[in-house]
Formats: structure tokens, C-alpha cells, sequence
């Protein structure tokens, strides 16, 4: 599969889909599979069983977004994602962290995998690097500035491409929804 077929078509695994894109983009990993659940699905459960010490912080963090995705614990929202191989139901994803993001970024084998965040309002809504995983989020915050407001994972390909679930897409674009980069990370 190609980085920009890595496509679930909905809210919930842009991190992991961001981190995907970036290792395979750098040669660390290479996208075996048919589909997002062959790809996404097995990172997603390996993440999660390995660290269970996030648990708690990834579990508030998804319920930020709404009821659907208010789940009781990880086994919860894997066994979601198992049933729902698309991963595209109403209430299928996990949020991610700046936290979390920058450990799944270790265990994909980057050597930069500590992310910046920034929290200052006056943030430009600016992609200067290239090869880079950005967290986008509103100024204010549309979660109640939850996580310096972060809410979606982008990743900046080295020839300054946006990818946002599989799709490429352009800064304007992504400025109807986003006005803030809350966290990056040049690879």
C-alpha cells in the first residue's frame, strides 16, 4: 500500500495514520497489507498493549471529541476497531497525545521522536518544515484548549505535501477547520 492510501476516511486515528505515513515516507516501515486494518489495526493494539501506563490519558483525551468515543478502557475501542475493519463507524478512534505521539514515534525507529509543543496564541498556522508530523488544533480550542488544543495529526512529506488521512491537501484547506499548530516534530 501506498503512505497516501493510508486513508481511514474518518475521525480517530490520525495520529497513528500521521506516524505511518512518516516511517514509511522515511524507510522505516513498510505499508504490508491490503488495507487500513491489515496496516493501522495491528500498530494501533501493539501501541496500546504496550503501554498501558497511557491508558487513562489517551481514554480523556478521545472523549474530548464526543459520547462516541467516551469508552471505558483500550479493549473497549480495539475490539470496536476489530468488528469495524474499515475503522470508519461512528465512535471508532483514539486519540493521541503529544505524549503518545512522540512514543509511537520511538517505536516506529526515529531517532527525533521528543515532540515541541507550542500553546501560544498568537501561533502561526505556518508548515515550515518539511518532513515533519504537526499537530493542528483552534485557537481557544474547541475542546476547551484541551491538549494546547490540539485535535488532528498532519504529516508534512519532505516535499512540503500535506497528508491528512491518506489524502494530500493543501494549508487553506486545512485552515477551515485549524488555525493553530499546537505540536511538531522535523524528522
Amino acid at each position: 500500500m501506498k503512505i497516501y492510501e493510508l486513508n481511514q476516511n474518518n475521525w480517530g486515528v490520525c495520529g497513528f495514520a500521521a506516524a505511518l505515513q512518516a516511517a514509511a515516507a522515511n524507510g522505516l516501515v513498510t505499508l504490508a497489507g491490503d488495507n487500513n486494518h491489515d496496516i493501522l489495526f495491528p500498530v494501533i493494539k501493539q501501541f496500546c498493549d504496550t503501554n498501558k501506563d497511557m491508558e487513562q490519558e489517551l481514554l480523556d483525551f478521545s472523549a474530548v471529541f464526543g459520547v462516541q468515543y467516551g469508552y471505558k478502557n483500550l479493549k473497549e475501542v480495539l475490539d470496536k476497531m476489530k468488528v469495524d475493519t474499515a475503522m470508519t463507524g461512528d465512535g471508532i478512534g483514539l486519540a493521541m497525545t503529544g505524549k503518545g505521539m512522540s512514543r509511537l514515534c520511538k517505536n516506529l525507529g526515529f531517532k527525533a521522536y521528543d515532540f515541541h509543543g507550542t500553546t501560544a496564541v498568537s501561533n502561526a498556522f505556518e508548515f515550515k518544515y518539511a518532513n515533519t508530523i504537526y499537530g493542528l488544533g483552534k485557537k481557544g480550542g474547541e475542546t476547551g484548549n484541551f491538549r494546547c488544543g490540539l485535535l488532528h495529526w498532519v504529516y508534512c512529506d519532505k516535499d512540503k505535501q500535506l497528508m491528512t488521512w491518506g489524502d494530500f491537501i493543501s494549508p487553506d484547506a486545512l485552515a477551515i477547520y485549524f488555525d493553530k499548530i499546537t505540536h511538531y516534530l522535523p524528522l
